[in-house]
């Protein structure tokens, strides 16, 4: 014969049942009010757009009121000239020459060996930057790079990008180097479009 848990018995744990649902109701109701409302878990959160951007994003700007002037003397290849700063508004010395690098761009070598696109990229960076020219420069967030060069985003006299013009004409790809990322969404799209059309090396390298 099977005997039945007595009242005495029975009563403790029921007691405990409850009490117990109590507690986990308790927290529950911390946890959605206190300090961790509206965080989410590591695997949770908005999806990144940054891939759809919208076209006033990727708009070529124009010269920015804070650029500094300098004067051309040299141009090596298509990403690399020196020039001088020629304004007491410059992050760098007034008077003493730069080799500048421009940023975001990538052109074919000169040296040692002439790769395919070299002389076009050099020659046209020389058609947008002729020596003597004044050119408008601004700095991203490193100023210099490990070869001491000034790194710049540069604006002809009359409101060019050269940065961007240089990729959108083939003669330069995009590349992205450590935190000077102000236009690589802008300079990518450029490449992109450069390469499906066939320009400049896209089409003869």
């Amino acid at each position: 014969m099977t005997r039945r848990p007595s009242a005495a018995r029975v009563g403790p744990v029921l007691g405990a049942v409850v009490v117990s649902a109590a507690l986990v109701g308790l927290v529950w109701l911390w946890w959605a009010s206190g300090p961790f409302a509206g965080q989410t878990g590591p695997d949770e959160g908005p999806v990144s757009t940054h891939a759809g951007s919208s076209p006033s994003t990727l708009a070529v700007p124009d010269r920015p009121a804070d650029a500094f002037p300098l004067r051309v003397e040299y141009v090596y290849d298509g990403d690399t000239l020196r020039a001088e700063p020629i304004s007491g508004d410059s992050p760098f010395p007034r008077g003493v020459a730069l080799r500048v690098r421009l940023i975001g761009i990538d052109a074919p070598e000169g040296t040692p060996a002439v790769e395919c696109g070299a002389d076009e990229a050099r020659d046209r960076l020389r058609s947008l930057l002729p020596e003597g020219s004044t050119v408008w420069a601004s700095a991203d967030r490193d100023l210099r790079d490990r070869y001491d060069r000034a790194l710049l985003y540069l604006w002809t006299d009359d409101g060019v990008f050269v940065n961007h013009a240089l990729v959108a004409a083939g003669d330069a790809v995009a590349i992205r180097v450590g935190r000077n990322d102000a236009h690589v969404a802008l300079l990518s799209r450029a490449a992109a479009s450069a390469e499906a059309e066939g320009r400049g090396q896209w089409g003869a390298c």
